[in-house]
């Protein structure tokens, strides 16, 4: 009973110790030497690492409050996941909501401002437990608060291995049901984010996580966050107009747009009547049979896959 006893006062200590960190997140050194300095003056033993392990298990598996375990850069986290990110979580529900209501043509009231070049949200399906919204929310609380990110990615398009990036959020997007953070790769050699933009999939992010980049002190202890300006460094990479003519999220570097034509048929013709492919859509032949369109657009990947929903009904034609 005693052993009880002494072990939930430490897992309240614990508990109260996270909610009094930044964003309610320490690593696990910081969790052991806190309590080994704090339970000798109630009249408790200190424990040992192991011991430590133990009781996160338990607050992770029993606890009523949301602890998450992180791994980023060979460093283990502990982040309670509850009342942080509640206010900018509803504040993103409602941004979203008002968006979709916005495309829907039942828009009531207006955005809140200071998301308008932070979020982008195309209404869309998915399903993923919730995990892309939570770190929707993470994302656009960096954002706002301007400080650095960093995770675990793995590139669609590399090895299987995953990186660490460093990098400072501009915008969060969603696009064919898949969420994404738009970008600047922190530059250690700089001390300042590349002036270019860069764009991640959250799926392909380690776990979902993502956590604050601190600077790294040469005792090994935490620092405090790297911050940016969100204005200067969007205005610099061209961020309201980056997208533009992009077909969907992708742009190659150093491509240009170009006037692509594409010919539709059957019932074809009334799907991209009556739904743009892209806001430069124009129709330059309306015969019965077919129609042509042109898009001022950059020439990536996406083209492919938009034509391949129409099988034989949709082709490019020069």
């Amino acid at each position: 009973m005693l052993q009880l006893k002494a072990q939930s006062q430490r897992l309240q200590l614990i508990l109260d110790f996270l909610k009094e960190q930044a964003f309610m997140r320490a690593s696990f050194a910081q969790i052991h030497d806190y309590l080994r300095a704090v339970l000798p003056s109630l009249g408790l033993k200190t424990i040992s690492r192991r011991s430590l392990e133990s009781d996160l298990q338990i607050l992770r598996e029993e606890g009523g409050e949301r602890l998450l375990h992180v791994r980023v850069s060979k460093k283990h986290y502990y982040q309670l996941l509850s009342a942080p990110h509640e206010a900018i979580s509803n504040t993103l529900k409602a941004a979203m909501l008002e968006q979709i209501a916005s495309q829907l043509g039942a828009s009531t009231t207006r955005i809140e401002k200071s998301l308008q070049d932070k979020l982008v949200f195309q209404f869309s399906a998915l399903n993923d437990d919730g995990k892309s919204f939570e770190l929707a929310a993470v994302c656009t609380q960096a954002i706002t608060q301007q400080y650095l990110l960093q995770f675990l990615y793995q590139s669609a398009f590399g090895t299987y291995k995953t990186k660490l990036q460093v990098v400072a959020p501009l915008q969060v997007r969603f696009y064919e049901g898949r969420y994404y953070l738009v970008a600047s790769v922190w530059s250690e050699l700089l001390k300042a984010p590349r002036p270019a933009i860069k764009v991640f999939a959250f799926d392909l992010i380690e776990d979902f996580v993502m956590v604050p980049a601190l600077v790294e002190r040469e005792d090994g202890a935490e620092g405090e966050l790297q911050y940016f300006s969100w204005q200067e460094l969007s205005e610099e990479v061209g961020l309201k107009t980056y997208f533009k003519h992009c077909l969907g999220i992708a742009r190659f570097k150093e491509s240009t747009p170009e006037i692509i034509r594409l010919k539709f048929t059957d019932w074809a013709i009334s799907y991209v009547k009556s739904r743009k492919l892209h806001a430069s859509q124009r129709i330059v032949i309306d015969h019965p049979n077919y129609i042509v369109v042109e898009l001022y657009i950059y020439r990536t990947y996406e083209l492919s896959m938009l034509l391949s929903r129409f099988r034989d009904y949709g082709v490019e034609v020069r």
